[in-house]
């Protein structure tokens, strides 16, 4: 970025074609379309926003570093932190749900900091980004309403209860994390950090929002988000390889998480 003055980018807009924008009070949702190997200057938003990558991707340069995005992930952007995306991969398409300062004065909510995704991992926020996802399809009388409690619900999500995350905590979420697909037991799983399984289940879903079993499954649809997006697997291969005992319980399960339907969410 030496020598660059990064752009500012305002309410709505993004590097890419907008092919659409709803505006439902402070809340914005558009979907962007990218041509193949396009490079964005550098710039930063003015307002806090996530995205989710239906398909392509880019590499995203930050000052700290680099980072690929690829198909079926979600990223938050603070406002104001410089970035520039180069190498738009070819059908690259991203849906965009920000977030105008008047949503966080009405419901008295702080934006989420810089760190917000890498404090809380992104699994626990893709579910609520794709049930925005289908109300931006959906429009109709009763979006604006399920907007409004889905964007909080999603951004309480994102935030410990406590002021900070306790080292425990991270490294249950880092080994569950590690095995997302292997077989664990609670007396494993504390025995693994040497934590007293009554502590484990009296306190984890204070700092998860869920409980074990929740987040194992959050865990695994995540994994099939990227597998639908950006494989030609059939739906029951990415079940298997995704640790469901059958297409019907990953159905039932990413449903439940995502709001959609995994063949919905593949036609997107």
């Amino acid at each position: 970025m030496a020598g660059q003055q990064p752009i500012v980018f305002t309410s709505g807009d993004y590097a890419g074609q907008k092919v659409k924008e709803i505006h439902f009070g402070p809340i914005i949702t558009t979907e962007t379309i990218f041509p193949d190997g396009l490079s964005s200057q550098w710039h930063y938003h003015s307002n806090p926003h996530f995205s989710h990558i239906l398909s392509g991707g880019s590499k995203e340069i930050r000052k700290n570093g680099s980072q690929q995005q690829a198909p079926g992930t979600g990223l938050y952007y603070y406002p104001g932190v410089p970035h520039q995306n180069t190498d738009y991969r070819a059908g690259t398409r991203i849906f965009n749900i920000e977030l105008e300062a008047a949503f966080f004065e009405q419901y008295e909510l702080p934006v989420p900091c810089a760190s917000f995704m890498e404090r809380e991992s992104m699994e626990l926020n893709s579910g609520g980004l794709m049930k925005l996802l289908k109300e931006h399809y959906r429009q109709d009388a009763d979006t604006p309403i399920a907007m409004d409690q889905l964007c909080i619900q999603l951004l309480q999500t994102g935030q410990p209860t406590e002021k900070y995350f306790p080292e425990w905590a991270q490294k249950i979420r880092t080994a569950l994390q590690d095995q997302w697909n292997d077989p664990l037991t609670l007396l494993e799983l504390a025995e693994q950090l040497q934590l007293h399984p009554v502590t484990i289940s009296k306190h984890f879903s204070k700092y998860f929002r869920c409980n074990l079993g929740e987040y194992r499954r959050r865990l695994k649809v995540e994994r099939a988000l990227s597998l639908i997006r950006s494989t030609p697997l059939s739906l029951t291969e990415i079940a298997y390889s995704c640790g469901f005992a059958d297409q019907a319980h990953f159905t039932k399960t990413f449903q439940q998480v995502t709001g959609l339907l995994p063949k919905h969410y593949r036609q997107l």
